[in-house]
Protein backbone atom coordinates (compact mmCIF):
# COMPACT_ATOMS: atom_id res chain seq x y z
CA UNK A 1 0.00 0.00 0.00
CA UNK A 2 3.01 2.11 0.53
CA UNK A 3 4.62 1.69 -2.32
CA UNK A 4 1.52 2.01 -4.51
CA UNK A 5 1.35 5.65 -2.38
CA UNK A 6 4.60 6.59 -3.16
CA UNK A 7 4.49 5.16 -6.75
CA UNK A 8 1.54 8.23 -6.73
CA UNK A 9 3.54 10.55 -5.15
CA UNK A 10 5.96 9.80 -7.42
CA UNK A 11 4.03 10.03 -10.81
CA UNK A 12 2.19 13.69 -9.45
CA UNK A 13 5.41 14.81 -8.59
CA UNK A 14 7.01 13.75 -12.52
CA UNK A 15 3.81 15.75 -13.52
CA UNK A 16 4.23 18.83 -11.89
CA UNK A 17 7.98 19.26 -12.65
CA UNK A 18 6.84 18.62 -16.66
CA UNK A 19 4.17 20.77 -16.30
CA UNK A 20 6.14 23.15 -15.25
CA UNK A 21 9.06 22.70 -17.69
CA UNK A 22 6.11 22.74 -20.27
CA UNK A 23 5.78 25.93 -19.03
CA UNK A 24 8.65 27.69 -19.41
CA UNK A 25 9.66 26.91 -22.46
CA UNK A 26 6.24 28.83 -23.19
CA UNK A 27 7.39 31.38 -21.32
CA UNK A 28 10.79 31.17 -22.99
CA UNK A 29 9.20 30.67 -26.66
CA UNK A 30 7.34 34.17 -25.44
CA UNK A 31 9.32 36.14 -24.67
CA UNK A 32 11.95 34.90 -27.69
CA UNK A 33 9.04 34.55 -30.87
CA UNK A 34 6.52 36.97 -31.63
CA UNK A 35 3.36 35.84 -33.97
CA UNK A 36 0.84 38.27 -34.82
CA UNK A 37 -2.37 36.79 -36.24
CA UNK A 38 -5.12 39.68 -37.26
CA UNK A 39 -9.01 38.42 -37.52
CA UNK A 40 -10.30 41.79 -37.29
CA UNK A 41 -12.23 42.69 -40.36
CA UNK A 42 -10.53 44.10 -43.57
CA UNK A 43 -7.48 43.10 -41.29
CA UNK A 44 -7.59 46.77 -40.39
CA UNK A 45 -4.87 45.56 -37.20
CA UNK A 46 -2.10 45.12 -40.06
CA UNK A 47 -0.88 46.59 -42.73
CA UNK A 48 -2.38 46.47 -46.29
CA UNK A 49 -0.05 44.51 -48.91
CA UNK A 50 0.47 47.86 -50.85
CA UNK A 51 1.59 49.71 -48.12
CA UNK A 52 4.08 46.99 -47.02
CA UNK A 53 5.23 47.66 -50.11
CA UNK A 54 5.57 50.78 -49.58
CA UNK A 55 7.30 50.74 -46.34
CA UNK A 56 9.93 47.85 -47.87
CA UNK A 57 10.40 50.37 -50.81
CA UNK A 58 11.93 52.90 -48.05
CA UNK A 59 15.72 53.05 -48.51
CA UNK A 60 16.68 54.40 -44.88
CA UNK A 61 14.83 55.23 -41.18
CA UNK A 62 11.80 56.55 -40.97
CA UNK A 63 11.09 59.29 -37.70
CA UNK A 64 7.58 60.06 -36.78
CA UNK A 65 7.12 63.46 -34.80
CA UNK A 66 3.28 63.02 -33.01
CA UNK A 67 2.11 66.23 -31.97
CA UNK A 68 -0.47 65.12 -29.50
CA UNK A 69 -1.40 65.26 -26.04
CA UNK A 70 -3.48 63.16 -23.72
CA UNK A 71 -3.59 59.33 -22.99
CA UNK A 72 -6.15 58.49 -25.68
CA UNK A 73 -4.88 60.24 -28.60
CA UNK A 74 -1.45 58.51 -27.86
CA UNK A 75 -2.74 55.55 -27.57
CA UNK A 76 -4.68 55.38 -30.78
CA UNK A 77 -1.39 56.88 -32.55
CA UNK A 78 0.51 54.58 -31.06
CA UNK A 79 -1.49 51.74 -31.99
CA UNK A 80 -1.59 53.11 -35.80
CA UNK A 81 2.20 53.31 -35.71
CA UNK A 82 2.64 49.72 -34.17
CA UNK A 83 1.32 48.25 -37.61
CA UNK A 84 4.45 50.55 -39.90
CA UNK A 85 6.88 48.99 -36.75
CA UNK A 86 6.04 45.67 -37.40
CA UNK A 87 7.31 45.30 -41.42
CA UNK A 88 9.80 47.79 -40.15
CA UNK A 89 10.94 48.25 -36.66
CA UNK A 90 13.50 51.14 -38.28
CA UNK A 91 10.60 53.24 -38.24
CA UNK A 92 10.81 55.31 -34.86
CA UNK A 93 7.81 57.44 -33.11
CA UNK A 94 8.27 60.01 -30.45
CA UNK A 95 5.38 62.11 -28.59
CA UNK A 96 5.86 66.12 -28.78
CA UNK A 97 3.54 68.17 -26.27
CA UNK A 98 1.94 70.95 -28.44
CA UNK A 99 1.02 73.09 -25.54
CA UNK A 100 4.84 72.60 -23.87
CA UNK A 101 6.13 74.19 -27.55
CA UNK A 102 3.82 76.01 -29.01
CA UNK A 103 6.70 78.24 -30.96
CA UNK A 104 7.77 74.48 -32.30
CA UNK A 105 4.09 74.14 -33.72
CA UNK A 106 3.72 77.63 -34.91
CA UNK A 107 6.90 76.83 -37.13
CA UNK A 108 5.58 73.24 -38.60
CA UNK A 109 2.28 74.96 -38.91
CA UNK A 110 0.92 71.92 -36.98
CA UNK A 111 -2.80 72.80 -36.36
CA UNK A 112 -4.50 69.77 -34.33
CA UNK A 113 -3.88 67.50 -31.73
CA UNK A 114 -2.71 64.21 -32.83
CA UNK A 115 -1.36 65.90 -36.63
CA UNK A 116 2.05 63.98 -37.34
CA UNK A 117 4.98 64.84 -39.00
CA UNK A 118 7.03 62.27 -40.77
CA UNK A 119 10.90 62.83 -41.74
CA UNK A 120 12.34 60.40 -44.03
CA UNK A 121 15.74 61.15 -46.06
CA UNK A 122 16.45 64.79 -45.22
CA UNK A 123 12.61 65.56 -46.32
CA UNK A 124 9.72 65.70 -44.19
CA UNK A 125 5.86 65.97 -44.42
CA UNK A 126 2.70 66.62 -42.81
CA UNK A 127 -0.24 63.80 -42.05
CA UNK A 128 -3.45 66.05 -41.19
CA UNK A 129 -5.49 62.83 -41.29
CA UNK A 130 -3.63 60.02 -39.12
CA UNK A 131 -4.63 57.25 -40.80
CA UNK A 132 -3.16 54.11 -43.13
CA UNK A 133 -4.14 56.21 -46.37
CA UNK A 134 -2.47 59.30 -45.06
CA UNK A 135 0.49 57.63 -43.53
CA UNK A 136 1.04 55.31 -46.84
CA UNK A 137 0.32 58.70 -48.97
CA UNK A 138 3.15 60.40 -47.47
CA UNK A 139 5.37 57.77 -47.28
CA UNK A 140 5.16 57.52 -50.59
CA UNK A 141 5.27 60.73 -51.36
CA UNK A 142 8.80 61.34 -49.57
CA UNK A 143 10.02 57.96 -51.07
CA UNK A 144 8.44 58.73 -54.68
CA UNK A 145 11.41 58.03 -56.95
CA UNK A 146 9.59 58.54 -60.52
CA UNK A 147 8.31 61.05 -62.83
CA UNK A 148 6.66 64.02 -60.52
CA UNK A 149 5.30 66.20 -63.01
CA UNK A 150 2.01 66.00 -64.44
CA UNK A 151 1.22 68.90 -66.94
CA UNK A 152 -2.01 69.41 -68.50
CA UNK A 153 -3.14 70.61 -71.80
CA UNK A 154 -5.12 74.17 -71.68
CA UNK A 155 -5.47 76.25 -74.39
CA UNK A 156 -8.44 73.84 -76.25
CA UNK A 157 -11.01 73.80 -74.11
CA UNK A 158 -10.07 70.42 -72.00
CA UNK A 159 -10.83 69.71 -68.38
CA UNK A 160 -9.11 71.80 -65.77
CA UNK A 161 -7.44 71.11 -62.70
CA UNK A 162 -8.80 74.20 -61.00
CA UNK A 163 -12.62 73.51 -62.10
CA UNK A 164 -14.89 72.60 -58.86
CA UNK A 165 -17.95 71.36 -61.49
CA UNK A 166 -18.84 68.27 -62.16
CA UNK A 167 -17.12 68.23 -65.39
CA UNK A 168 -13.80 69.40 -63.78
CA UNK A 169 -10.74 67.52 -62.48
CA UNK A 170 -10.17 69.24 -59.19
CA UNK A 171 -10.73 65.75 -57.35
CA UNK A 172 -8.33 64.06 -59.06
CA UNK A 173 -5.89 66.74 -58.54
CA UNK A 174 -6.22 67.17 -55.48
CA UNK A 175 -5.48 63.29 -55.40
CA UNK A 176 -2.99 63.61 -57.18
CA UNK A 177 -1.00 66.29 -55.23
CA UNK A 178 -1.43 64.14 -52.10
CA UNK A 179 0.28 61.16 -53.90
CA UNK A 180 3.35 63.24 -54.42
CA UNK A 181 2.56 64.80 -57.77
CA UNK A 182 3.15 68.21 -59.13
CA UNK A 183 0.60 69.16 -60.70
CA UNK A 184 1.11 71.71 -63.85
CA UNK A 185 -1.11 73.11 -66.93
CA UNK A 186 0.49 74.33 -70.28
CA UNK A 187 -1.27 76.43 -72.82
CA UNK A 188 0.76 75.47 -75.94
CA UNK A 189 -0.96 77.81 -78.29
CA UNK A 190 -0.03 81.20 -76.08
CA UNK A 191 3.66 81.53 -77.56
CA UNK A 192 5.73 79.57 -74.44
CA UNK A 193 7.83 77.22 -75.68
CA UNK A 194 6.82 73.15 -74.99
CA UNK A 195 8.25 72.50 -71.85
CA UNK A 196 11.20 70.11 -72.02
CA UNK A 197 10.31 68.84 -68.23
CA UNK A 198 6.96 68.20 -69.06
CA UNK A 199 6.64 65.01 -66.96
CA UNK A 200 3.86 62.96 -68.06
CA UNK A 201 1.74 65.11 -70.77
CA UNK A 202 -2.76 64.70 -70.31
CA UNK A 203 -4.86 65.73 -72.59
CA UNK A 204 -8.60 65.77 -71.13
CA UNK A 205 -11.03 65.81 -73.84
CA UNK A 206 -10.24 68.73 -76.02
CA UNK A 207 -13.18 70.87 -77.45
CA UNK A 208 -11.30 73.01 -79.94
CA UNK A 209 -9.25 71.49 -82.82
CA UNK A 210 -5.47 71.74 -82.67
CA UNK A 211 -2.91 74.18 -84.67
CA UNK A 212 -1.20 71.97 -86.94
CA UNK A 213 1.60 73.87 -85.28
CA UNK A 214 0.24 71.69 -81.87
CA UNK A 215 0.19 68.71 -83.42
CA UNK A 216 3.43 69.08 -84.69
CA UNK A 217 4.70 69.81 -80.99
CA UNK A 218 2.83 66.70 -79.85
CA UNK A 219 4.15 64.52 -82.72
CA UNK A 220 8.00 65.45 -81.32
CA UNK A 221 6.96 65.21 -77.94
CA UNK A 222 5.88 61.55 -78.59
CA UNK A 223 8.18 60.73 -81.01
CA UNK A 224 11.05 61.77 -78.46
CA UNK A 225 10.27 59.28 -76.00
CA UNK A 226 7.75 61.34 -74.11
CA UNK A 227 5.04 59.55 -71.52
CA UNK A 228 1.49 60.71 -72.94
CA UNK A 229 -2.51 60.16 -71.24
CA UNK A 230 -4.90 61.13 -73.95
CA UNK A 231 -8.41 60.75 -72.59
CA UNK A 232 -11.29 62.07 -75.85
CA UNK A 233 -14.84 61.55 -76.03
CA UNK A 234 -16.17 59.71 -78.91
CA UNK A 235 -16.08 61.78 -82.12
CA UNK A 236 -14.23 64.68 -80.57
CA UNK A 237 -10.20 63.59 -82.12
CA UNK A 238 -10.18 67.54 -82.43
CA UNK A 239 -6.99 67.19 -84.87
CA UNK A 240 -5.23 64.73 -82.94
CA UNK A 241 -5.56 61.89 -85.70
CA UNK A 242 -1.88 62.51 -86.98
CA UNK A 243 -0.35 61.90 -83.45
CA UNK A 244 -2.90 58.56 -82.74
CA UNK A 245 -1.59 57.29 -85.97
CA UNK A 246 1.66 57.33 -84.69
CA UNK A 247 0.92 55.34 -81.82
CA UNK A 248 -0.98 53.23 -83.76
CA UNK A 249 -4.68 54.36 -82.46
CA UNK A 250 -7.46 55.11 -84.25
CA UNK A 251 -11.05 56.25 -82.78
CA UNK A 252 -14.09 54.16 -84.26
CA UNK A 253 -16.66 56.22 -85.33
CA UNK A 254 -19.85 56.35 -83.12
CA UNK A 255 -19.97 55.15 -79.28
CA UNK A 256 -19.84 51.47 -77.68
CA UNK A 257 -22.83 49.83 -76.69
CA UNK A 258 -22.62 47.02 -74.06
CA UNK A 259 -25.70 45.06 -72.83
CA UNK A 260 -24.01 43.70 -70.25
CA UNK A 261 -23.03 46.75 -68.27
CA UNK A 262 -26.41 47.65 -67.97
CA UNK A 263 -26.42 44.17 -65.48
CA UNK A 264 -24.13 45.78 -63.77
CA UNK A 265 -25.10 49.56 -63.32
CA UNK A 266 -28.78 49.40 -64.06
CA UNK A 267 -28.15 52.37 -66.46
CA UNK A 268 -28.39 52.76 -70.50
CA UNK A 269 -25.95 50.14 -72.59
CA UNK A 270 -23.88 52.99 -73.62
CA UNK A 271 -22.76 53.89 -69.48
CA UNK A 272 -20.04 51.07 -69.82
CA UNK A 273 -18.92 49.45 -67.01
CA UNK A 274 -15.31 47.17 -66.91
CA UNK A 275 -14.77 44.73 -64.02
CA UNK A 276 -12.37 42.57 -65.66
CA UNK A 277 -8.55 43.21 -66.61
CA UNK A 278 -5.06 42.10 -68.41
CA UNK A 279 -2.62 41.46 -65.43
CA UNK A 280 -0.26 43.90 -66.60
CA UNK A 281 0.69 47.83 -66.82
CA UNK A 282 -1.59 50.21 -64.83
CA UNK A 283 -4.27 47.89 -64.62
CA UNK A 284 -2.87 44.71 -63.03
CA UNK A 285 -4.27 43.64 -59.73
CA UNK A 286 -7.28 45.78 -60.63
CA UNK A 287 -10.73 43.71 -59.17
CA UNK A 288 -13.09 47.07 -59.05
CA UNK A 289 -15.33 47.70 -61.11
CA UNK A 290 -14.93 50.98 -63.00
CA UNK A 291 -17.42 52.63 -65.19
CA UNK A 292 -17.28 54.99 -68.52
CA UNK A 293 -20.59 57.05 -69.66
CA UNK A 294 -20.22 56.82 -73.25
CA UNK A 295 -16.68 55.58 -74.24
CA UNK A 296 -15.47 55.41 -78.17
CA UNK A 297 -13.99 52.44 -78.85
CA UNK A 298 -10.87 52.28 -80.11
CA UNK A 299 -9.16 50.55 -83.37
CA UNK A 300 -5.48 48.88 -82.54
CA UNK A 301 -2.45 48.07 -84.96
CA UNK A 302 1.16 48.08 -84.31
CA UNK A 303 3.16 50.88 -86.12
CA UNK A 304 6.98 51.34 -86.29
CA UNK A 305 7.51 48.97 -83.30
CA UNK A 306 5.00 50.06 -81.25
CA UNK A 307 2.05 47.59 -80.30
CA UNK A 308 -0.76 49.44 -78.30
CA UNK A 309 -2.34 46.95 -75.94
CA UNK A 310 -5.91 46.58 -74.39
CA UNK A 311 -6.53 47.53 -71.55
CA UNK A 312 -9.48 48.21 -70.77
CA UNK A 313 -12.17 46.40 -72.89
CA UNK A 314 -16.28 45.98 -72.94
CA UNK A 315 -18.03 42.92 -72.90
CA UNK A 316 -18.50 40.00 -75.70
CA UNK A 317 -21.25 41.18 -77.36
CA UNK A 318 -20.59 44.66 -77.93
CA UNK A 319 -20.82 46.74 -80.65
CA UNK A 320 -20.51 50.67 -82.06
CA UNK A 321 -23.07 52.93 -82.96
CA UNK A 322 -23.82 56.78 -84.23
CA UNK A 323 -27.68 56.88 -83.68
CA UNK A 324 -28.69 57.77 -80.19
CA UNK A 325 -30.05 54.75 -78.52
CA UNK A 326 -33.96 54.23 -78.43
CA UNK A 327 -36.56 51.84 -77.70
CA UNK A 328 -35.39 47.81 -77.90
CA UNK A 329 -31.28 48.50 -78.07
CA UNK A 330 -29.97 45.63 -80.75
CA UNK A 331 -27.07 45.98 -82.68
CA UNK A 332 -26.88 47.56 -86.44
CA UNK A 333 -27.61 45.28 -89.13
CA UNK A 334 -24.58 44.08 -90.45
CA UNK A 335 -23.06 44.57 -87.18
CA UNK A 336 -20.93 41.54 -85.28
CA UNK A 337 -20.98 42.14 -81.58
CA UNK A 338 -17.51 41.40 -79.81
CA UNK A 339 -15.14 42.62 -77.70
CA UNK A 340 -14.24 46.48 -77.86
CA UNK A 341 -11.85 47.96 -76.91
CA UNK A 342 -12.26 51.67 -74.93
CA UNK A 343 -8.82 52.50 -73.16
CA UNK A 344 -4.89 50.55 -74.36
CA UNK A 345 -1.52 51.48 -73.04
CA UNK A 346 1.60 51.02 -75.11
CA UNK A 347 5.69 50.56 -73.87
CA UNK A 348 8.99 50.76 -75.46
CA UNK A 349 12.63 51.24 -75.07
CA UNK A 350 13.60 54.36 -75.67
CA UNK A 351 17.13 55.88 -74.82
CA UNK A 352 17.55 54.42 -71.71
CA UNK A 353 14.39 54.16 -70.20
CA UNK A 354 10.50 53.28 -71.42
CA UNK A 355 8.32 55.23 -72.67
CA UNK A 356 4.67 54.44 -71.76
CA UNK A 357 1.53 56.15 -73.13
CA UNK A 358 -2.35 55.39 -72.39
CA UNK A 359 -5.66 56.19 -74.82
CA UNK A 360 -8.63 56.07 -73.67
CA UNK A 361 -11.86 56.47 -75.58
CA UNK A 362 -13.35 58.48 -72.18
CA UNK A 363 -12.76 61.11 -70.08
CA UNK A 364 -15.98 61.50 -67.80
CA UNK A 365 -14.36 58.41 -65.25
CA UNK A 366 -11.46 61.18 -64.06
CA UNK A 367 -14.10 63.90 -63.94
CA UNK A 368 -15.65 65.34 -60.75
CA UNK A 369 -19.03 63.83 -61.25
CA UNK A 370 -17.51 59.94 -61.56
CA UNK A 371 -14.12 59.79 -60.37
CA UNK A 372 -16.07 58.34 -56.43
CA UNK A 373 -17.51 55.86 -58.48
CA UNK A 374 -16.71 52.09 -58.12
CA UNK A 375 -12.96 52.04 -59.35
CA UNK A 376 -12.56 55.03 -61.24
CA UNK A 377 -9.98 56.30 -58.68
CA UNK A 378 -8.04 53.77 -58.21
CA UNK A 379 -7.72 53.43 -61.45
CA UNK A 380 -6.90 57.19 -62.20
CA UNK A 381 -4.52 57.26 -59.86
CA UNK A 382 -3.26 53.58 -61.35
CA UNK A 383 -2.45 55.82 -64.48
CA UNK A 384 -0.72 58.23 -62.91
CA UNK A 385 1.47 56.07 -61.26
CA UNK A 386 1.95 54.01 -64.42
CA UNK A 387 2.67 56.85 -65.90
CA UNK A 388 5.43 58.27 -63.90
CA UNK A 389 7.52 54.70 -63.92
CA UNK A 390 6.26 54.51 -59.75
CA UNK A 391 4.98 51.47 -60.48
CA UNK A 392 5.43 50.10 -56.28
CA UNK A 393 2.47 52.73 -55.95
CA UNK A 394 0.07 51.18 -58.36
CA UNK A 395 -3.48 50.36 -56.31
CA UNK A 396 -2.15 52.20 -52.85
CA UNK A 397 -5.19 51.30 -50.28
CA UNK A 398 -7.82 53.35 -48.81
CA UNK A 399 -9.50 51.03 -46.75
CA UNK A 400 -12.71 51.51 -44.89
CA UNK A 401 -13.00 49.68 -41.31
CA UNK A 402 -17.37 48.69 -41.28
CA UNK A 403 -16.99 46.93 -37.98
CA UNK A 404 -15.44 50.10 -36.55
CA UNK A 405 -18.94 51.32 -35.38
CA UNK A 406 -22.14 49.36 -34.18
CA UNK A 407 -25.68 51.25 -34.75
CA UNK A 408 -28.34 49.81 -32.60
CA UNK A 409 -32.29 50.81 -32.71
CA UNK A 410 -34.03 52.29 -29.52
CA UNK A 411 -35.84 48.69 -29.01
CA UNK A 412 -32.15 46.58 -29.44
CA UNK A 413 -30.49 49.21 -26.57
CA UNK A 414 -33.42 48.30 -24.17
CA UNK A 415 -33.09 44.46 -24.98
CA UNK A 416 -29.03 44.80 -24.23
CA UNK A 417 -29.77 47.08 -21.26
CA UNK A 418 -32.51 45.45 -19.49
CA UNK A 419 -30.53 42.05 -20.76
CA UNK A 420 -27.55 43.12 -18.20
CA UNK A 421 -29.13 44.97 -15.63
CA UNK A 422 -32.05 42.32 -14.68
CA UNK A 423 -31.29 39.26 -17.33
CA UNK A 424 -28.12 38.36 -16.46
CA UNK A 425 -28.81 38.77 -12.81
CA UNK A 426 -31.85 36.42 -13.02
CA UNK A 427 -29.83 33.80 -14.92
CA UNK A 428 -26.75 33.80 -12.46
CA UNK A 429 -29.17 33.50 -9.53
CA UNK A 430 -31.33 30.79 -11.50
CA UNK A 431 -28.21 28.94 -11.43
CA UNK A 432 -27.20 29.19 -8.07
CA UNK A 433 -30.19 27.68 -7.07
CA UNK A 434 -30.59 25.48 -8.89
CA UNK A 435 -26.82 23.88 -7.74
CA UNK A 436 -27.98 24.78 -4.22
CA UNK A 437 -30.83 22.55 -4.59
CA UNK A 438 -29.10 19.71 -5.99
CA UNK A 439 -26.65 19.15 -3.29
CA UNK A 440 -29.41 19.51 -0.80
CA UNK A 441 -30.83 16.27 -1.93
CA UNK A 442 -27.71 14.35 -2.13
Amino acid sequence: MNRERMTAIGGRGLFVVLWLAVAGLGLYAAARFHVTSDWSATGRNSLSRPSIHVVHALRGPVRIVAFAHGPAARRSLRALIAKYRRVDPAIHLTFVNPDKHPALVRRLNIGFNGELEVRYAGRRALVTSPSETGITNQLARLERTGIRRLTFLTGNQERRTKEGSGLGLSSWARQLRARGFTVDSFNPGAGQPFPKKAGVLIIADPRVRFLPGEVHALETFVKTGGNLLVMLEPGHTEGLTPVLARLGVRFRKGFAVDPASSLLTGASPDFIAVSHYPALGPVRGMHLVTVFPTAAALALAPVDGLKPIPILATGNDAWTQTKPLAGLVTPPAGTNPAVLAIGAALERPYKGHKQRVVIAGDSDFVANSYIGEGGNLTLAMNLANWLAHDDAFINLPNRASPDLTLSLTGGEEDVIAYGFLLGLPVLLLAGALSVWWRRRRL
